[in-house]
């Protein structure tokens, strides 16, 4: 199928009704940017596809001076089997319209798109995605978008190319009965893994329990309820007797299971009691020396003190002396300057005088020794110079070196005393911290503390040895009075075992089923996957070498002229991988982005675009359409496209809007008719205004044989 003509209304640049026929096989749009060229190639799309991705969410397509506040496209296109005429509308919220007539039958809203999608992509019939795989194919292999020249590459990832190519040729459905068993499959795993978490683990589990505690009550004998109630009664007194009455509550001598379980813990915690109390009593003993220690750091302060105070002294004097000199050197430089400046008078005074100098002053008028006076007055002179080589003696220097020095020492003294103070207030926290354990114990720390600590350590041991007696004992009675019942816990527990393992093996049977279909579905993955990259990877040794004709005919690089598509899988999922080769470095593909400068990136992308139009066959629609090809190519490889065009011409009706005098000449002379039954239009935007584009339509005249030789 191929497009006949397009009917415009408040879509974007179009505020007024317009009919545009394109009924041609190249129909060339030309014109200024902003005119509405891009708005005539957005509305075919928008008309297909209901959606234009580019714009995501970014307002809508109604015309701000449309004059019913709807868009509407009207698009009919020709095929075989007559016209059809596909017509949507919307005014840019909810209300949308979509209808489709098809010969005589009408078909509106969701079963128009579907029919749309039946009539472009038979293969998808009546299929779920069918429409987005439609607007994926138009966008990716029929209307390359001046903004979105290297989508397929840049933004789509290998997965996504290899979903869309396998949608089109008809694998899709293949990839989606994967989707769905892989999908199927990993809820059996999660159910069987609830299953097995929630029924039979703990049923193993209780088995397992009941197996064991099986084996525990086989062992040993039964003893008579007297005898247990009379161990009882003595191991409490005994426990009485070590510990007092008070420790174990008004519970008395334990006669229950339960009592002589919590008679046991009790004494369990005692003997932890007297473990830390053991423990800390041995501490107490090892750290009992820090109390007799005198460090030698309480001798040192005080010196260190007595010299903070000479250093601090001696500062001062430093400081001191320091102020003197300054001020000293402040007097002797203002004398200095205020001699040079009475010799520099009196030079100046001396040469102004050498200049009207004769027999008489030419001040008084007096007589005098001419010879003498300029002997005289050129001393003047000199002597300012004299006077400027003075120098003033500066003692400041040594001085500050020496004040230096003694600060120096003083902060070494003050970085001694801060560390011995440290040192004596951790001393003495110590010292505090074991007097009070000591006072919490009884112990005076003046005494001799050392032996009442060791004293106490021995009770204590002793009594933990007698504990460890006690509790030992109150296990064995323990473990008689659990004895008495064990006959019948062992026959409840068989019986609870008998039921519980035909619970756990019909689980088990379950699971099993469960996992045998897994295991089956997994096999069919396996060879959906093998099937769908197979039918792929078949489709991609069509598009290869067309991608590969088509770039080397623009032939945008020098070095890097061979192209790659290849279908692999990589996690169980198709991915479809594009690169560029140097044929004369080897067979190693690599990726494109880093290697190619911007355009000729664009001569790569258009060249799959291309190539993915000529080489899926599944689209009932045979149109190229090229939105402003020259933004994103240079001029020579723009050549290489024209000419790749010409060839295109056979196959696909091809529609090029752009901007470029230069070209829509270039184009016209390319790819001008033939033969009687071939047909170019020009579609001129002269200008644009609020009802819509001015436009004008040029058919080009057949060539002559002499053009055709020529060309």
């Amino acid at each position: 199928m191929r497009l006949k003509s397009i009917t415009i209304e408040g879509f974007r640049a179009f505020g007024r009704q317009a009919t545009i026929d394109l009924d041609a096989d190249v129909i060339l749009l030309h014109g200024p940017n902003g005119v509405g060229k891009t708005s005539l190639l957005d509305a075919i799309l928008w008309a297909l596809a209901g959606t234009i991705a580019r714009f995501s969410n970014r307002g809508t397509p109604v015309s701000m001076y449309a004059r019913e506040g709807r868009a509407r496209v009207e698009l009919t296109m020709t095929g075989e089997d007559g016209d059809v005429v596909l017509t949507r509308a919307t005014d840019g919220g909810s209300d949308d319209f979509v209808r489709l007539r098809i010969g005589n039958g009408d078909y509106e809203q969701a079963a128009a798109v579907q029919q749309l999608c039946n009539l472009l992509l038979p293969h998808l019939k009546d299929r779920a995605g069918a429409r987005d795989a439609l607007n994926r194919v138009l966008t990716r292999g029929v209307y390359l978008q001046q903004d979105l020249v290297r989508q397929f590459i840049d933004d789509d990832s290998a997965a996504e190319r290899f979903a869309l190519v396998s949608e089109v040729i008809g694998a899709g459905a293949v990839i989606e009965l994967q989707a769905a068993l892989e999908k199927s499959r990993r809820s059996w795993s999660a159910s069987t893994t609830t299953f097995r978490r929630d029924e039979v683990e703990p049923l193993a589990l209780r088995v397992a329990q009941i197996d064991e505690h099986i084996t525990r009550l086989s062992d040993g004998s039964i003893v008579a309820s007297d005898d247990a109630r009379l161990a009882s009664s003595a191991l409490f007194q005994r426990a009485v007797a070590l510990l007092g009455e008070a420790r174990f509550g008004p519970d008395g001598a334990p006669t229950t299971p339960a009592r002589l379980d919590r008679f046991i813990k009790t004494l369990e915690a005692e003997r932890s009691r007297l473990e830390r109390d053991l423990s800390t009593t041995r501490s107490l003993v090892e750290q009992l020396p820090e109390l007799s220690i005198v460090d030698k750091a309480d001798l040192d302060v005080e010196k260190l003190r007595r010299d903070e105070a000479d250093l601090v002294g001696q500062l001062d004097a430093a400081e001191k002396a320091i102020r003197t000199e300054n001020a000293r050197l402040a007097v002797e430089r203002q004398a200095q300057v205020e001699a040079a400046d009475r010799a520099q008078r009196a030079a100046t005074m001396a040469r102004l005088a050498l200049r009207d100098l004769g027999d008489h002053c030419p001040v008084c008028q007096q007589t005098h020794d001419v010879e003498h006076t300029i002997a005289h007055l050129h001393a003047l002179i000199e002597a300012v110079s004299d006077v400027a080589q003075i120098g003033v003696t500066d003692r400041l220097a040594p001085l500050t070196e020496e004040r230096g020095a003694v600060q120096v020492l003083l902060n070494l003294v003050r970085d001694d005393l801060r560390r011995l103070d440290n040192e004596v207030r951790e001393r003495e926290a110590r010292r505090s911290i074991m007097t009070a354990r000591l006072s919490d114990l009884g112990i005076d720390g003046t005494g001799n503390a050392a032996t009442a600590l060791r004293e106490r350590a021995g009770a204590i041991a002793e009594t933990l040895e007698i504990m460890a007696g006690l509790i030992a004992d109150g296990e064995r009675l323990s473990l008689q009075v659990l004895r008495l019942g064990e006959q019948l816990q062992r026959e409840e527990l068989a019986a609870e075992r008998v039921q519980l393992t035909r619970r756990l093996d019909a689980a088990n049977s379950r699971i099993a089923g469960e996992e045998a279909t897994k295991v089956l579905a997994g096999k069919i993955i396996d060879g959906l996957r093998d099937a769908s990259l197979a039918v792929t990877a078949r489709q991609i040794t069509q598009i290869a070498p067309l991608f590969q004709r088509i770039y080397s005919r623009i032939d945008p690089h020098p070095t890097f002229r061979v192209t790659q598509i290849v279908a692999g899988m990589e996690r169980g999922h198709g991915k479809l991988d594009v690169g560029i080769a140097d044929p004369d470095a080897g067979p190693p593909s690599h990726d494109a982005g880093p290697l190619l400068s911007s355009s000729q990136m664009n001569s790569f992308a258009v060249s799959l675009f291309l190539a993915m139009n000529l080489a899926l066959p599944s689209l009932r629609l045979g149109v190229t359409i090229l939105d402003d090809p020259l933004q994103s190519l240079d001029s020579i490889n723009l050549l290489g496209l024209v000419d790749v065009m010409r060839r295109f011409r056979a196959h696909r009706q091809i529609i090029v809007s752009t901007h470029e005098e230069r070209l829509v000449g270039l184009l016209q002379r390319k790819l001008r008719p033939m033969r009687p039954d071939e047909r170019m239009l020009t579609i001129v935007f002269e200008s644009w205004s609020r009802q819509g584009p001015v436009m004008r339509t040029i058919e080009a005249a057949q060539a002559s044989a002499e053009s055709v030789i020529a060309a």
